[in-house]
């Protein structure tokens, strides 16, 4: 196993964790590129690789030579997403922290605007930061919306609770909560990622209960999009965690207990732990619905290809 991970002080003010694995050459790269050109210097870059077969070691090698805030580990097997997402939080030692993934990128003032908020005499209450983001699609099609409503800088729990619940089925594009600079502190108070179902949106809601998140209005952060529709469901529970997978498939449902399990686990009062039923009710209602409605389409393209496979027979028949 290598390892160029050092505990050297000063600790940093940020730390950026890759955990990664099989990274294109091109986007790893310009996401480096774009950690190394902050506008300030008190970063950390942890890469945690999970054993790629390609030349991602070559190419964080070679960053981690010309820069000692590159610290780069490499798993001596591939343990999965959810645990080298775990692994390299733990091994990062910032006072914040912030995952993001091989092929996205950031401006270069995005750890100063954010830094700044926390640090801000009336930041002090604030566990982590939002900013607006975008993705970028794979024909160069960029998505991007900036929601203008209610977020998550609210007074009380269960207020912050149902808001996140709510981002949890709203655009996508309106929220990233786990790709979003947070205390490390905090993050470690909590379960981390999990062998179950939309592991990354339970982290979310449960880091919800624990503090107000504050909120940039600028599109620092950029993402390209993955169309995980692709993967068959076996392979990418597989890909998450290849040992401990079999519950991360489950029913959503099983969210829906997990939000109010953490909401439960919570210190706070017994009315504000029944508030929070209600927008996991909706939660379970939304992604019930949007399944009936994709089952209605499947089935309407199921019928549709029936009748046209079975017009083309008639006619050759009769032909």
């Amino acid at each position: 196993m290598y390892s160029s991970v050092k505990n050297v002080a000063p600790i940093p003010m940020v730390s950026f964790g890759l955990p990664v694995y099989n990274a294109s050459k091109v986007y790893l790269t310009q996401l480096l590129d774009s950690l190394l050109a902050q506008d300030i210097q008190d970063i950390e870059v942890v890469i945690s690789d999970n054993a790629s077969d390609n030349d991602t070691q070559e190419v964080c090698e070679e960053y981690a030579n010309r820069d000692p805030r590159i610290r780069y580990h490499r798993n001596s097997e591939n343990i999965g997403q959810v645990d080298n997402f775990n692994k390299v939080l733990k091994l990062a030692r910032g006072k914040y922290f912030r995952w993001i993934g091989s092929d996205d990128w950031l401006e270069t003032d995005y750890a100063r605007r954010c830094v700044e908020v926390l640090e801000a005499e009336d930041g002090k209450d604030f566990i982590g930061v939002t900013t607006h983001y975008d993705f970028l699609f794979e024909d160069g099609q960029r998505y991007y919306r900036e929601y203008q409503g209610e977020r998550l800088d609210l007074p009380s729990p269960h207020l912050r609770f149902r808001r996140m619940v709510w981002f949890m089925t709203a655009d996508f594009g309106f929220i990233d909560p786990i790709y979003t600079m947070m205390r490390r502190d905090i993050l470690l108070k909590t379960p981390l990622l999990r062998y179950i179902p939309s592991m990354d949106s339970v982290l979310a809601v449960e880091l919800s209960l624990l503090g107000k998140f504050a909120h940039v209005p600028a599109c620092l952060a950029h993402r390209r999009w993955k169309n995980l529709g692709k993967i068959p469901k076996d392979k990418l529970w597989k890909e998450y965690s290849p040992k401990n997978h079999q519950n991360i498939g489950k029913p959503y449902l099983y969210v829906g207990i997990a939000f109010l399990s953490a909401a439960w686990a919570t210190p706070i009062s017994y009315w504000e732990k029944m508030l929070c039923v209600v927008p996991v009710i909706n939660y379970l209602r939304v992604r019930t619905l949007r399944r009936g409605i994709r089952w209605m389409r499947t089935l309407a393209h199921q019928i549709r290809r029936f009748f046209r496979i079975s017009s083309i027979e008639e006619f050759g028949h009769n032909g």
